[in-house]
């Protein structure tokens, strides 16, 4: 864990309370709090200032960084408060377990707590609240009477950063004109009252969430082969208590590595020596890699004697093939327009859209008659295949439920039980249970489900799921189609580079452009604002996608082509954009 020092914070006693006096921001401050390109999940900040002299990093955390998250935090209470007319006014706060989790939850719950409201803390030790982001995300749906949930967490990032997230009813990311309604009103403090007094509430989150996850894996695969296996689970960062007892709860016997991996991203960096060490030792062969806020993963496998590193977009592929080929599961795959292709033919439909879970939770709960805010179907990038695999934009329930009506009726299927599967090649995977009937009387279908509805990522059902079927002697490498290879790297850009580099662009839609005499068909993949988010190039044998970054200072480039070619194929395409259209 890196150390860092913080700068003195001056707060004026008033009564019973104590107040913080802001400094106006500079205009970096305003881009950050209120950036041009919105973020996918959650506002993120590098918090810690690195400082480096004669080959030592120092960290400090300044007033100026700390205000920001404090502005946000007070936005976000102003706004509930708002939405709920001061009625029901009760939060849980949770974190993982980045160095500046404890600053940033006391003044957090000392903000709230001013603000009138109850404050809630997942059990763990005095002073800590500590949960994995998809586990706190499904609280606000999970818990009673608590409709607001803030995680703080930068999930990957290194560990100089920190992030909000937060919840308001559903477990789907804020994102429209809430995010920008509650970043206006940060710019616009110019004091924050704070009750140092507040006494949490201690609540089991974790339990309830496992207590979920077994439920709906019941109706899905029955857990036989994890029962006395041994695996390896590697958080990253901190101890997965809430994975790792899952997996105990389910049988299994679980060794943990306890070493801090800086930054805590599991698809970059995969140590094998040291995970082969480890394997060979517990008699293991699966490891599980986990990021800081357990929604991004990975899989070490060890097969017929070699050793074999899993990410998302293969893991999940193969996961879907084998239910689907072996389990005669008929899956609805919805996923980010970016993620891996090699399980479509597998499945019932595909529904793309675009990147991050705003996009993938407004399908789920288009499936049920949820309400969704007109923000978010506006800014919503969704399409679903349609016969001959075109495909199609929709804005609104009826064109999905009626490709889905019309598919039952072509493969003569009254009541069907699907699983609809949600996720995104960066490791987020959701999962629930979709049954449609039809009622023969209103010769009508409906569209029902047994579980609450998570809009966000929770990729532990998948996980199990996944380590099921490994355990059960299914190969990965053998369930999808090795001649493809699908991956994803990144150039450098600011927010106004990635403005630029999507506007400029947006003169080649439709048109047939050569990059080092590869012929590409350029498409250009809208919101429901007529808003370019993704742009897709298209070959006679390979799919690439370019689009801005939500969470960092990229365009991030994806590629599906032949295992020969594609790391030439990539750079070739990443140093066209970057030269021509930055």
């Amino acid at each position: 864990m890196i150390d860092y020092k913080s700068e003195d914070v001056a707060l004026e006693e008033v009564g019973d309370h104590k107040v913080l006096k802001l400094p106006p921001l500079n205009n970096d401050e305003i881009n950050i709090i209120d950036p041009i390109i919105a973020p996918t999940s959650g506002l993120r900040i590098q918090i810690l200032d690195a400082i480096e002299k004669e080959g030592l990093v120092t960290y400090i955390l300044t007033k100026r960084k700390l205000y920001l998250f404090l502005r946000v935090f007070k936005a976000i209470s102003h706004k509930f408060k708002d939405l709920k007319e001061n009625k029901n006014l009760k939060v849980l706060i949770v974190t993982d377990d980045r160095p500046t989790k404890d600053i940033l939850l006391n003044y957090c719950s000392q903000i709230f707590s001013y603000e009138g409201f109850e404050i809630f803390y997942q059990v763990d030790d005095k002073a800590k609240s500590r949960i994995s982001s998809p586990y706190g995300a499904a609280s606000v749906i999970l818990l009673e009477n608590i409709d607001l949930v803030i995680v703080l967490t930068a999930s990957h990032n290194d560990l100089s950063w920190n992030g909000i997230k937060f919840y308001i009813d559903y477990p789907i990311p804020i994102s429209g004109d809430l995010f920008e309604d509650i970043s206006k009103r940060a710019l616009k403090f110019n004091e924050i009252e704070l009750n140092p007094d507040f006494k949490p509430i201690l609540i089991d989150a974790e339990q309830i969430n496992n207590d979920y996850v077994i439920n709906l894996l019941s109706d899905v695969i029955e857990i036989e082969s994890l029962i006395n296996k041994n695996i390896v689970i590697w958080p990253y960062l901190g101890k997965a208590r809430g994975i790792v007892n899952l997996f105990t709860q389910l049988g299994a016997k679980v060794h943990l590595i306890e070493e801090e991996i800086n930054p805590p991203n599991p698809i970059k960096e995969i140590r094998e020596e040291r995970l082969q060490e480890v394997m060979n030792n517990t008699k293991s062969d699966l490891a599980i890699l986990l990021d800081a806020d357990r929604d991004r993963i990975a899989l070490f496998v060890k097969q017929d004697g070699q050793y074999f590193t899993y990410i998302p977009n293969e893991i999940y592929s193969a996961m879907h093939n084998i239910l689907a080929k072996e389990f005669n599961k008929k899956i609805i795959n919805v996923r980010t327009i970016p993620s891996d292709l090699r399980g479509d033919l597998n499945s019932f439909l595909n529904i793309l859209t675009g990147v991050g879970y705003k996009h993938l939770g407004v399908i789920l709960y288009f499936l049920f008659d949820i309400e969704v805010d007109q923000s978010k179907i506006d800014t919503a990038i969704m399409y679903i295949e349609g016969e001959n695999k075109e495909l199609i934009k929709i804005d609104n329930p009826f064109p999905l439920k009626q490709r889905i009506i019309n598919l039952m009726e072509q493969n003569h299927l009254k009541d069907q039980q699907f699983l609809i599967v949600m996720w995104e090649e960066s490791g987020g995977h959701t999962l629930n249970v979709l049954n449609v009937t039809k009622e023969n009387r209103k010769a009508t279908y409906r569209f029902a489900t047994d579980y609450p509805l998570i809009a966000d990522k929770y990729p532990v059902p998948a996980l199990v799921i996944a380590s099921e079927l490994i355990s059960r002697g299914y190969n990965i490498s053998e369930a999808i189609d090795w001649s493809i290879v699908g991956i994803n790297q990144t150039i450098h850009a600011d927010d106004e580079e990635k403005v630029k580099i999507m506007k400029n662009f947006e003169k080649n839609d439709g048109k047939q452009i050569a990059i080092n005499n590869v012929e590409y068909l350029i498409n250009a993949l809208s919101d429901n604002n007529n808003k370019i988010d993704i742009y897709r190039l298209k070959s006679k044998d390979s799919t690439l996608y370019f689009r801005p970054s939500g969470t960092g200072p990229d365009v991030r480039f994806y590629i599906f082509t032949k295992r020969e070619r594609y790391q030439k194929e990539i750079n070739n395409v990443m140093e066209y954009v970057k030269k021509n259209y930055t």
